[in-house]
């Protein structure tokens, strides 16, 4: 299938294998619980869906690689900001954008067909916090731990205006914001670059809030 679809460079099993193996590591057992229940409910869906109809990681099995990427982010990054709780930080990552497997109608191939009703009356910030409510309560997880997963999910946009009506309350939540934009700019500018000559401009991207991007001749 990768063979004549647009498809992320790895294939989705090694992207989920490595996903798993970061919640093997984790030492918080409820955070573990509460992780792999979630990746369990989706893993069929997880490899193949992509991240987007349009948007940043919009091929197949995109999504897992935007979470696996930022998931090597968020380790490399937990090495250096130490304070950080490695468990809270990696289980923000794995879940914040799941609910898209519930916003969008995906087919065989991998790519979107469609938004589903739900997805566009809720969106995946919301659809996410409900199914973490939903789990979590049937785990019998810490409340304050559901908690503050749910807010994870609800802040990464940062802004009302992308769409959290919250902004991050803590450092995980804050770093799981930038990790998540960092990602998505660099594959939308690789991308651009992937079809642009040197020495010239990109079209407009409207992710980049229509910059242009340069593709320099010198390296």
């Amino acid at each position: 299938m990768e063979d004549y679809i647009p498809s992320a460079p790895y294939s989705g099993e090694s992207m989920l294998h490595f996903i798993e193996t970061c919640v093997d590591q984790m030492k918080d057992g409820e955070l573990q619980k509460l992780v792999r229940a979630v990746l369990e409910q989706y893993r069929d869906r997880l490899l193949f869906y992509p991240a987007a109809k349009k948007n940043h990681h919009a091929v197949r099995c995109g999504l897992l690689y935007h979470t696996a990427t930022m998931l090597k982010s968020a380790v490399a990054l937990s090495k250096i900001y130490t304070f950080l709780n490695t468990d809270l930080l990696y289980a923000g990552v794995i879940l914040h954008d799941l609910g898209k497997i519930s916003e969008m109608a995906v087919n065989e191939c991998g790519l979107v067909t469609e938004y589903t009703t739900e997805g566009m009356l809720l969106g995946h910030l919301v659809q996410g916090v409900k199914n973490i409510e939903i789990i979590g309560q049937s785990l019998q997880i810490n409340p304050e731990k559901i908690l503050l997963i749910q807010h994870m999910l609800l802040s990464h946009h940062y802004i009302p205006e992308h769409g959290s009506p919250k902004s991050p309350a803590f450092p995980e939540a804050e770093l799981l914001h930038y990790l998540d934009i960092v990602d998505a700019r660099m594959y939308d500018m690789q991308k651009a670059m992937e079809s642009t000559e040197p020495g010239t401009f990109s079209d407009r991207i409207w992710s980049l809030e229509n910059r242009s991007v340069y593709k320099n001749q010198c390296f």
